[in-house]
């Protein structure tokens, strides 16, 4: 049995697509491929396939990773690139893969970190970058910044998302850009979307217009590690 590590880019319609939707869509490709592909055990079987970390709807994505494996090692990492590429629409672009040992964590139990990119969509004047960047600011000087969520069972809990925002700036690229380090993966984490979301707040002291209409977000890369020692995660390394 053979394990493979993959890179992709999603950009342009795709962005919109769901988790289980962006994994569909690979599980039939890979089907079209006639991969060697190996299967889960059960009443509907499926390829072994994951990725690290499921993306936000409405977030493109420069380097995302998925693995999978394959019945016998006969594929080499470059004809897997070739074949399943083939199989995939516009917008979703293989850009890497190696093979990896069999064994060894998942590269989901991996991540724990994230960084975005969020550029000002245009579609309303955008904000004076002094006042952006006292906004962010205004915002990191938080000691919490609590939330209301749903918790198990569907009751509503507080949470803290100060410490899971690691890095925040702004910059003027053409236009307000924001980049944000924020905690991921299966031990918790923050969505982009209310980062923004809470920086608006801090902006103009109301929620004003959605996240999604204000920004368009990329995530650039997932990481692992703690905080204060990141490393990003790539198929190389995995």
């Amino acid at each position: 049995m053979a394990r493979i590590c993959f890179s992709f880019a999603v950009t342009g319609e795709l962005k919109y697509l769901s988790h289980l939707d962006l994994m569909r869509l690979f599980q039939r490709a890979l089907r079209r491929a006639a991969l060697p592909l190996v299967y889960s055990q059960g009443f509907n079987p499926h390829p072994r396939l994951s990725l690290a970390a499921p993306l936000p709807v409405g977030v493109s994505a420069a380097r995302e990773l998925g693995e999978l494996f394959l019945a016998d090692d006969s594929i080499a990492p470059e004809q897997f690139l070739k074949r399943l590429q083939e199989q995939l629409p516009a917008g979703l672009i293989l850009n890497g893969a190696a093979a990896k040992a069999p064994g060894g964590p998942s590269l989901a139990a991996q991540v724990s970190a994230a960084r975005y990119r969020a550029a000002w969509s245009g579609l309303t004047p955008s904000p004076p970058a002094a006042e952006l960047q006292e906004a962010v600011a205004r915002l990191l000087s938080l000691p919490e910044i609590r939330i209301t969520h749903r918790g198990k069972g569907g009751k509503e809990a507080i949470a803290d998302i100060r410490p899971f925002i690691y890095e925040l700036t702004a910059g003027m690229e053409g236009g307000p850009v924001l980049e944000m380090l924020l905690k991921a993966g299966s031990s918790g984490g923050v969505s982009p979307y209310l980062v923004l979301e809470r920086l608006e707040q801090a902006r103009s002291g109301a929620a004003g217009e959605a996240p999604a209409f204000l920004w368009n977000l990329q995530r650039l890369a997932l990481y692992r590690g703690e905080a204060g020692s990141l490393q990003e995660l790539t198929c190389a390394g995995a």
